[in-house]
């Protein structure tokens, strides 16, 4: 729930409420995100958002302070927030920002949890800060939770941007925060070669404007990328990762985690790996779908790809996630049809069922709000690819051929494998399908593991 600063006004919590404060707030995920939070221990508590003129804060933070448990803070107010609070915390002080307010027998306490989602994420990937050389993108906001965590944990610290007159007063004020670290700034055309962390804290290549980048390349020797990006998943400057064995990291997991630190401070409790890492599934599968509808205006998820390579296990599992409809096309023929593939191929041959496939492919892509896994054949056809791109994104899951082998041994439903060398037939439909999966897809998806390639489905997107 979002509400205007009038209805705050009038706004009475029926049970503990908390509150994220913006100008302009536009869409946030922080209502569900707080929401998956309360529910991982049935803690009964509300979180809305309040559209607060920078004119009205102080007002705001009053009433607040009366009606709510504790509020998040994000533009234009980390800074504006400040004179009002009775305590700060240390960080938040040295960064003259802060996100979180508790409220706490009649006191308020500023603090700043960007750092803790931040430094979890990091620590959750195994990156050590001590001894590194990291190269800082920007000198924004974001830039100084992230520069500040790495210069405090004893990362040499190299900061860029468009601007290097902000760059350098930006390392000057870091270096004054924190006088024993090592902090100084460069102009993007001089980067050492032996930097070895990332980290992106600009907005270049956020959505809409996916193709922008801070870096055309990376350092030779880079061994981490973080973005603070989320909105894709897979940004500009994470792309310049790929090919090469390289660890990658996008912000959703530090929006998750900074959420769970606020409410840490809030109520004293404290959230597993496995709770945070259920809601980043289901945020990640939530933000695929807004994706799905605001960047390439679908409704729709095909799945396609060679027989066995996990197109309705992953379906299936998608489904889940994001809430839309599961739907089997060859199921969705068999059940029209009231008898089965094997029997169709064997009663009337495979001409045939190719029309039939057509036929019930252009009802199901008239459709919309379903993750479709099509039958292995299926976009051999074009009249069949241009149906279903009209209102959906195909999606291959080019899975590895010894992965999908191992999975066709479970399966004896299969009328185009069932006579001679299975394995030859295999490898030769195989090799001759490929090519148009690959030309055909908007996407293109490889792993061999189930779990994983969800994930990489849902972040391609």
């Amino acid at each position: 729930m979002v509400l205007t600063f009038e209805e705050f006004r009038h706004f009475e919590p029926s049970r503990p409420t908390y509150a994220l404060f913006g100008w302009p707030l536009g869409h946030t995920m922080s209502p569900e995100l707080h929401a998956a939070l309360f529910a991982t221990d049935r803690y009964d508590a509300a979180y809305i958002g309040v559209a607060v003129p920078p004119e009205q804060l102080a007002e705001a933070f009053a009433l607040a302070a009366h009606k709510l448990r504790g509020i998040n803070l994000t533009i234009p107010h980390k800074k504006e927030i400040i004179p009002l609070l009775d305590e700060i915390d240390s960080s938040a002080r040295d960064l003259n920002s802060v996100n979180t307010v508790a409220f706490t027998a009649g006191k308020s306490k500023g603090y700043n949890t960007d750092i803790y989602g931040f430094s979890a994420s990091l620590e959750r990937d195994g990156i050590v800060l001590f001894g590194k050389k990291v190269l800082l993108l920007g000198y924004g906001g974001v830039a100084a939770v992230m520069g500040y965590h790495c210069a405090q944990a004893g990362a040499e610290v190299l900061v860029t941007g468009r601007d290097l007159s902000k760059a350098q007063a930006f390392a000057r004020d870091l270096q004054t925060a924190l006088p024993d670290a090592s902090v100084s700034s460069t102009p993007k055309r001089h980067l050492p070669s032996d930097l070895q962390i990332v980290i992106n804290g600009t907005p270049l290549g956020m959505f809409p404007h996916e193709d922008e980048c801070p870096l055309r390349f990376l350092p030779r020797h880079t061994e981490y990328v973080f973005d603070a990006i989320y909105n894709p998943a897979m940004t500009s400057t994470i792309r310049l990762a790929r090919g090469r064995r390289i660890k990658t990291r996008d912000g959703l997991s530090m929006l998750v985690l900074q959420a769970a630190g606020a409410q840490t401070i809030w109520t004293g409790r404290s959230f597993t790996t496995q709770a945070c890492d259920s809601i980043l599934k289901r945020l990640y599968a939530q933000m695929a779908v807004k994706r799905l509808h605001d960047k390439y205006g679908k409704r729709n998820l095909v799945l396609c790809g060679f027989m066995g390579s996990g197109k309705t296990t992953a379906g299936r599992k998608i489904a889940r996630l994001t809430g839309l409809q599961f739907i089997d096309a060859d199921q969705y023929l068999e059940e029209c049809e009231q008898r089965s593939i094997p029997e169709i191929f064997a009663q009337d041959g495979e001409g045939v069922f190719r029309d039939l496939e057509s036929k019930y492919i252009a009802q199901l892509a008239q459709k919309g709000g379903m993750v479709i896994a099509l039958g292995g054949g299926a976009v051999l056809r074009e009249e069949n690819v241009t149906a279903l791109k009209q209102n959906g994104l195909l999606i291959h899951l080019d899975t590895p051929f010894y992965r999908i082998v191992k999975n066709l041994s479970y399966s004896s439903n299969r009328p185009l494998l069932e006579q001679g060398d299975k394995m030859a037939q295999t490898r030769k439909l195989y090799n001759a399908r490929k090519s148009t999966y690959l030309r055909v897809a908007d996407l293109s998806v490889r792993t061999s593991r189930l779990s994983e390639l969800i994930d990489r489905v849902l972040r391609s997107i």
